[in-house]
C-alpha cells in the first residue's frame, strides 16, 4: 500500500442497483485536472478499444473550497448500472488513489463529513489520470444581531466571515427579525464582523466546530449624531467656534469646530448623558442627552448671554 492512498477495488455484483440523477459531470484529464463540487464539462467518449483490460488508476486530491485538505473523504466509484466497483479513502493530505476495473464510463462519488457530497461523470481510459475536487461546505452560522440595551432587532444588518488569511468565506444580510444566515461554512476559525447603520461595528473571533453548526447572536451599540449651530447675540451664525463634548465622567469624547455657516456635527456617541461646551467668546456650558439617530443641539454665545440647551 503506498503512502498516497489506499486503493481497494470490488467487482460488480450481479443485481443492478439503480442511481439517481447525476447533478454534475466533469471531465478527466491528465496533469493536475481541477474539479469544484458543482461544476460541469465535457465527458470524454471511453475507450472501447480497451475493453477486457485494466483501466488506468484514478488519482488526485480532495480539498475545500479554501485550498484546505479534506482528510479522510470516502471515494466510491461505481458503473452506468449503479455497481460499486472501486472505493477509497482520502489521506491526512487530501490525496486519493482508486483503481478502475476497465475503461469506460463511471460516477464518482465524494463525500466527508461537514461538507456537501458530490457526483462526478468521469470517462477512463488505459492511462492513469488526475482529478482534484473541491467540497464546498455544509454547516450554517447563524444568529440575531440586536441593540445593546433595548435589544431590538436590527434590520440590514452586514454579516461578513473571513478566514485566518482575511478572505471573505461567507456573507449575510440580516432580515426584518435581525436574523442572519450564512450557507456552505467548514469548521475552522473565522472572524465575523457585523455592521449596520447609526450603530459601532464589532468584529469577534468564531470557531465552528467540526460539526459546521453554529449559532452567534451579536449585539451592537446604537451611536448618534450630535449637530447644532453656534449664534451670537440677535441670531449672527458664528464660524471656527470650538465644540468639545464631555461625558458623563468628565472624559473628552469628541471635539468640532463650526463652519463658515455656523454649523457643527459630531458624530459616533454613544447613548448618554453629555457637556457640550463652545468656546470663543466666554465659554458656553450645556447639558445634552443622547438617545440615538440625529440630535440637534443648537449654542448662543455672548456678552451676559444665558447658556442655552
Amino acid at each position: 500500500m503506498g503512502k498516497a492512498a489506499s486503493r481497494v477495488v470490488a467487482e460488480p455484483e450481479p443485481d443492478p442497483v439503480l442511481v439517481g440523477a447525476i447533478g454534475q459531470s466533469a471531465a478527466v484529464e491528465p496533469a493536475d485536472h481541477y474539479v469544484a463540487a458543482g461544476a460541469r464539462g465535457p465527458a470524454p467518449a471511453a475507450d472501447s478499444a480497451g475493453a477486457g483490460h485494466r483501466g488506468g488508476p484514478l488519482s488526485g486530491r480532495i480539498h475545500r473550497e479554501d485550498g484546505c485538505p479534506v482528510p479522510a473523504a470516502a471515494l466510491t466509484l461505481i458503473d452506468q448500472r449503479g455497481h460499486q466497483v472501486a472505493r477509497a479513502t482520502a489521506m491526512s493530505d487530501g490525496g486519493y488513489a482508486i483503481d478502475t476495473p476497465r475503461p469506460g464510463n463511471y460516477v464518482l462519488i465524494v463525500s466527508a463529513p461537514g461538507h456537501q457530497p458530490t457526483a462526478i461523470n468521469i470517462a477512463v481510459g488505459a492511462q492513469p489520470q488526475q482529478l482534484n475536487v473541491a467540497l464546498p461546505g455544509s454547516g450554517e452560522l447563524s444568529g440575531t444581531v440586536r441593540t445593546t440595551g433595548r435589544h431590538e432587532p436590527l434590520a440590514g444588518a452586514t454579516i461578513t466571515l473571513t478566514d485566518p488569511h482575511g478572505e471573505v468565506v461567507a456573507a449575510a444580510t440580516t432580515a426584518t427579525d435581525g436574523s442572519y444566515l450564512c450557507h456552505g461554512v467548514v469548521s475552522g476559525t473565522y472572524t465575523l464582523v457585523a455592521v449596520a447603520e447609526r450603530t459601532h461595528p464589532t468584529a469577534t473571533t468564531l470557531v465552528i466546530p467540526h460539526s459546521g453548526l453554529l449559532r452567534h447572536d451579536i449585539e451592537l451599540t446604537p451611536v448618534a449624531v450630535l449637530t447644532g449651530s453656534a449664534s451670537a447675540d440677535g441670531g449672527r451664525a458664528l464660524s471656527d467656534i470650538q465644540i468639545t463634548v464631555f461625558d458623563a465622567t468628565g472624559e473628552l469624547t469628541a471635539a468640532a469646530r463650526t463652519d463658515e455657516h455656523g454649523r457643527y456635527v459630531v458624530p459616533d456617541l454613544f447613548e448618554g448623558e453629555y457637556t457640550v461646551v463652545a468656546r470663543g467668546y466666554p465659554p458656553v456650558t450645556s447639558q445634552v442627552t443622547v438617545t440615538g439617530g440625529e440630535i440637534s443641539h443648537d449654542l448662543q454665545l455672548g456678552y451676559g448671554g444665558e447658556d442655552r440647551s
